[in-house]
């Protein structure tokens, strides 16, 4: 069978965000929305439009561990016998949330934000929307988490899906694919609009992975797939694969080149990129820009186009 869309509301950028049903053979759910009775109360009329109650759930199979994609999981699993499916990788963000939570919080505000250049007040508001993140989504208890390897394969509605690891919005982030009927359940991978590359804390001892550059790899592995039908993590479910990511492709690396044209003529730092970059947003708004700015920065460095560099406590970039 094919998966089936239900829409949630949560009220951010995104306005909603998408849970995929099958109810045979079993009653699976891809991903859970947040934390919030309005999700709930959506997610349980989805649910009986199909015939199928929260109690019915076998199993919650969540694509990467972003608060808006298994906010629900911990209630789904406190009121039916259903287990919780995650990558390995994103694993801990389910059972030990609030230590996962911690050591982000610490990487921002101790190793990547200092150096950006931003207004300290700047930097608590991102700390602080960080906090109410980490509010949207209970733990789910270990002992009915399932974990699933990166490249594995899943039975859902009565096919194999595959796992593809697809790193660059989340470092755990998964899709999954049916080669057989050519859908794609994509995740936040693939959406009309390109998606934030969230920055992920680093394991101790290990340097950042540049996301956008990820993204961009991650990109090209999708273009490589036979897809008729797109489910997206936002969004309405589209075809064209081909087409959308041409397009999100074209968008970066045009936006990058606008990045090294900027520092060609003096803008060395962050605050002075995003103001010029963004200055279509209000100026409060413009820190929104921060990652994809971080992205076209990251872009840049591996292409060897500039260099970074200290001065005082801020980060400089440099045309080579």
């Amino acid at each position: 069978m094919e998966p089936i869309r239900i829409e949630l509301t949560i009220g951010w950028s995104m306005g909603s965000v998408n849970c995929y049903l099958f109810t045979h053979p079993e009653v699976i759910l891809i991903d859970a929305g947040v934390k919030s009775e309005a999700c709930w109360a959506e997610l349980v009329d989805g649910l009986a439009a199909n015939g199928v109650a929260v109690g019915d759930i076998s199993r919650v199979v969540v694509t990467h561990p972003h608060v808006d994609h298994f906010g629900l999981a911990g209630r789904i699993v406190a009121e039916s016998d259903a287990t919780v499916w995650i990558s390995e990788l994103g694993a801990p963000w389910l059972t030990d949330m609030p230590a996962m939570w911690a050591a982000r919080m610490a990487y921002y505000r101790r190793d990547l934000l200092p150096p950006v250049g931003l207004p300290p007040k700047t930097n608590e508001a991102i700390l602080r929307d960080m906090k109410g993140l980490a509010a949207a989504a209970d733990p789910v208890p270990a002992e009915r988490v399932v974990t699933f390897r990166a490249d594995g394969l899943l039975q859902m509605g009565g096919r194999g899906w595959r796992v593809i690891h697809t790193p660059g919005h989340a470092a755990a982030q998964t899709v999954f694919y049916q080669p057989e009927t050519r859908q794609l359940l994509s995740a936040d991978m693939l959406l009309a609009v390109t998606p934030a590359p969230v920055i992920d804390h680093p394991a101790p001892g290990e340097k950042r992975a540049p996301a956008l550059p990820l993204f961009l790899r991650s990109l090209a592995a999708m273009e490589t797939l036979a897809v008729d039908t797109v489910h997206p993590g936002h969004g309405r479910p589209f075809g064209d694969h081909h087409e959308v990511i041409s397009r999100q492709r074209a968008r970066i690396l045009g936006r990058q080149a606008q990045c090294l044209d900027l520092i060609r003529d003096g803008r060395t730092t962050i605050p002075e990129l995003l103001d010029q970059m963004y200055a279509h947003q209000p100026p409060e708004s413009r820190v929104a820009g921060l990652w994809m700015l971080i992205g076209y920065l990251d872009l840049l460095l591996a292409d060897g186009a500039i260099v970074e560099e200290m001065l005082g406590d801020v980060t400089h970039y440099r045309a080579v």
